[in-house]
């Protein structure tokens, strides 16, 4: 790995416009990618590796012999015999000399393969989300403060350009009030999400409540959620969800999703109406978002201006993911989507599972706690526990990043 790599550090800043960060890293050498997991995110991810200009992929692992190999093939890389094969990730990126690791694993392998790359010196972009439990998303956020080493979660829903140009009118028009995203799609899964209990809110939830924070720029002060499982659901735990969350400033946001109920469906983004002092937005997931001001010259000039800021192809989620992780590490900033901005966002989740197990609105920051202590208690590494003993508050750490 070279040096300016593992001398990253965690300043502010993010990618504004995905095409001129990919313009900025020309002449520079594309990063070495070793993907692990060659399920069905670990395909996508290694076509996005394969195909990006800033990335190269040189590696696939998974524990399911032949896997790596049918990933490899479907990724599009022009030799599929130059990209090396294992089953610990880790390992196999120690010894092609990879400079990033991405880790697509099921949830459940998020924690050990993230402590273990940090711990090698390699960066990681993860998927979403964090981890399984919110005391090893804890655990993870020490591990990254011990090691120093760059640790972002991949949230694609905040690549959308639709989205940049909404938190953009947000900040000009707000503070919001009610912010609401309606998510109804029939879907199937098979295996563990069938099996799993809050299925909508663990998979999907996350998109729509890390979009919120970001758009609104506000955090989550608690949550009162509930849950539905109709007769005719394939799934053994909640796949239709409503949640109102409290926001900082006084502002609310309301989740509604489903993979019940059939006909009618959404965009895999939600359908989204925020209301500001100043304006209100709704965006249907995929168009243009649809600006409204109570002065008609000034609304059909945020339309134009709108229109005409969409109006060119950019990337958009893992692809402007990939960007932005590679740009943060040439850069020597800290990336968007860095483990202690998603620590909320998977909080958000965490506390409207428990608001629905507990039948009670649950307190974003007693939540917090109680998983600290959970996590110190669990932590296999003294300097990793130590960290955490010296937090003060979960809320805390986070802000100072």
């Amino acid at each position: 790995m070279s040096s300016d790599l593992q001398a990253a550090t965690s300043t502010s800043g993010a990618v504004a416009d995905p095409n001129a960060a990919v313009a900025n890293s020309s002449g520079q050498p594309p990063l070495r990618a070793v993907v692990v997991g060659a399920g069905g995110m670990g395909r996508w991810w290694a076509r996005v590796i394969a195909s990006s200009p800033v990335t190269e992929l040189v590696g696939v692992a998974d524990l399911v012999e032949g896997m790596p190999a049918e990933s490899i093939a479907q990724s599009g890389v022009e030799d599929p015999s130059a990209v090396a094969i294992g089953t610990d990730g880790v390992d196999l990126a120690l010894e092609v000399g990879a400079d990033i690791l991405i880790n697509p694993t099921v949830p459940v392998a998020h924690h050990p393969v993230t402590v273990k790359a940090l711990h090698a010196g390699i960066p990681v972009l993860g998927e979403k989300p964090v981890t399984e439990t919110l005391p090893e998303a804890l655990s993870l956020m020490a591990h990254a403060e011990l090691t120093g080493v760059p640790f972002m979660v991949s949230q694609s829903r905040r690549f959308f350009p639709q989205v940049r140009e909404l938190r953009r009118f947000i900040a000009d028009h707000g503070p919001t009030v009610l912010t609401s995203a309606f998510f109804s799609l029939f879907h199937e899964h098979t295996g563990f999400r069938a099996e799993q209990q809050h299925p909508l809110l663990r998979d999907m939830g996350i998109h729509a409540f890390d979009t919120a924070r970001y758009i609104t720029g506000t955090d989550p002060v608690a949550v009162t959620a509930h849950g539905a499982n109709p007769a005719w659901s394939v799934y053994a735990g909640d796949a239709t969800v409503t949640c109102t969350f409290e926001m900082t400033g006084g502002s609310l946001f309301v989740y509604n999703g489903t993979w019940n109920p059939r006909g009618l469906p959404t965009y895999w983004n939600s359908e989204w109406r925020i209301g500001t002092e100043h304006g209100s937005a709704t965006w249907d997931g995929t168009g243009v978002p649809v600006l409204g001001t109570e002065d008609e010259d000034r609304t059909r000039e945020l339309q134009s201006a709108v229109e005409q800021a969409l109006a060119e192809p950019e990337p958009d989620q893992i692809d402007a993911s990939i960007i932005e992780f590679v740009t943060a590490l040439r850069e020597k900033r800290s990336p968007m989507c860095e483990v202690h901005e998603n620590i909320l966002s998977f909080a958000m989740v965490e506390a409207a599972v428990a608001s629905i197990d507990r039948g009670a609105r649950v307190v974003i920051d007693e939540l917090l706690e109680e998983a600290l202590v959970q996590a110190i208690a669990a932590e296999t590494y003294p300097e990793a526990r130590e960290i955490m003993q010296g937090w003060g508050s979960v809320r805390a750490a986070i802000e100072r990043g």
